[in-house]
């Protein structure tokens, strides 16, 4: 099995709106290696469990992605060793590294693998799947979210806070009888834009929204803000020190905490002899839905900064790679079959 024809094969199925072609294709691939699949998760958005033997580690992977946006090439398209497509690096390159390598060990060690297709936006399949006795009893879950073939031993959390601004309508040829909540609202706005670097706290303006119509002065404006936070911030913390910021009440509208990951554990030990160094994922990943009770660690093929870019690519060899360090390090942790 050709890693790169897998990683092509699950770049040409659209993945953003229903998870279910993409599902059925993985399906048929890993049952015709040998999977016993049991399939949870939302119905729009289904996961598969699909285990090689019981007993093993298991790796972890999503095969859900973002909008596809504005592009230049075609998908699937190879340039100077690199392949674009939507959902290259984050991460149907990971997961296609696992069915690969799910050929190779099917028949040495036992192990399972388990795909969602809502970890962009809800987690719902990787909570149905942490309840599993494969998941729970796991020696080590991998989650192969890309990091540069880099040991994640941590992840930011997630918090995405809401505030309002109110103000006063008004005939829009005669602003100064109203009061205009957008131009209030940039007032708050001001103070968030010196967080933007990428070891401590971050703040994403993601959504604003204000105002019914243009010929009429805003009586209110929302803003939505994506923020990431270190594993040594707590999530009270960071809400104070965001209200304080941005001198808005704030609602919280989701949150994961962050992960902190004990490289000194045996099994993440035997992983960092075969990769190429350490680091912090800046993202959040399900690897949360599982951890506690399995011990986890985050490990993939792809940069973390070409998520969800325009003319998202992952190089070739990395994938390639990837496949062999999986190989390697599942044959040295699993138990014999």
């Amino acid at each position: 099995m050709d890693v790169v024809n897998v990683l092509k094969e699950l770049i040409a199925i659209e993945s953003h709106t229903d998870g279910r072609p993409i599902i059925s294709h993985v399906t048929d691939m890993l049952t015709d290696l040998g999977a016993h699949i049991t399939q949870c998760g939302p119905e729009q958005k289904p996961a598969i469990l699909a285990e090689f033997g019981a007993g093993g580690p298991v790796f972890s992977g999503h095969l859900d992605t973002v909008v596809m946006g504005e592009w230049d090439y075609e998908q699937g398209q190879i340039i100077n060793g690199n392949l674009y497509g939507r959902g290259s690096t984050d991460m149907k390159s990971g997961c296609a590294a696992m069915i690969a390598t799910a050929e190779t060990l099917r028949d040495d060690v036992p192990f399972s693998i388990a795909f969602t297709t809502d970890e962009e936006i809800g987690m719902k399949g990787a909570e149905d799947l942490a309840r599993t006795d494969a998941l729970r009893k796991a020696p080590i879950v991998l989650v192969g979210e890309p990091t540069g073939l880099k040991v994640g031993t941590g992840e930011k959390g997630v918090l995405w806070l809401e505030g309002t601004v109110k103000g006063k309508p008004s005939h829009g040829s005669m602003p100064w009888i109203g009061d205009n909540a957008i131009l209030s609202m940039v007032k708050h706005l001001n103070s968030v834009t010196p967080y933007t670097q990428k070891e401590g706290m971050t703040i994403n303006v993601g959504l604003i929204e204000g105002g019914s119509q243009i010929n009429v002065t805003a009586d209110t404006c929302t803003v939505q803000f994506d923020v990431r936070y270190p594993p040594t911030m707590k999530k009270e913390d960071v809400i104070q020190n965001m209200e304080i910021l941005t001198e808005l009440p704030l609602t919280v509208k989701y949150d994961l905490p962050p992960i902190s990951i004990d490289s000194a554990r045996k099994e993440i030990q035997i992983l960092l002899e075969l990769a190429s160094g350490a680091c912090t994922c800046y993202f959040a990943t399900e690897a949360i839905k599982f951890s506690p009770p399995a011990p986890v660690v985050i490990f993939g093929p792809g940069e973390q900064e070409m998520a969800h870019q325009k003319n998202e690519y992952v190089n070739i060899d990395q994938v390639k790679k990837a496949e062999k360090i999986y190989t390697e390090y599942f044959k040295r942790i699993s138990p014999s079959p």
